[in-house]
């Protein structure tokens, strides 16, 4: 039982790390376009799509756990 709550804060701790990545990527891909150089812009959105593959495992894994221990709505 430990375990899978373990299993379910790391999906958690993963989950925030992607979003807080992200939006870090949106913003320099977007709004702040102009202070960045086209490689970094380039770099940002590929990010962008690697780091929303990580929030969508630390997803799976947070639900997971979540189901393991009964929580599962």
């Amino acid at each position: 039982m430990n375990l899978y709550k373990t299993i379910s804060s790391f999906g958690l701790v993963v989950m925030f790390s992607s979003l807080f990545v992200m939006t870090c990527t949106l913003l320099i891909s977007f709004p702040f376009a102009s202070s960045f150089s086209i490689v970094e812009q380039a770099v940002a959105h590929v990010t962008t799509i690697v780091i929303a593959a990580f929030f969508k495992i630390g997803y799976v894994v947070y639900i997971v756990g979540r189901y393991e221990r009964g929580l599962a709505v």
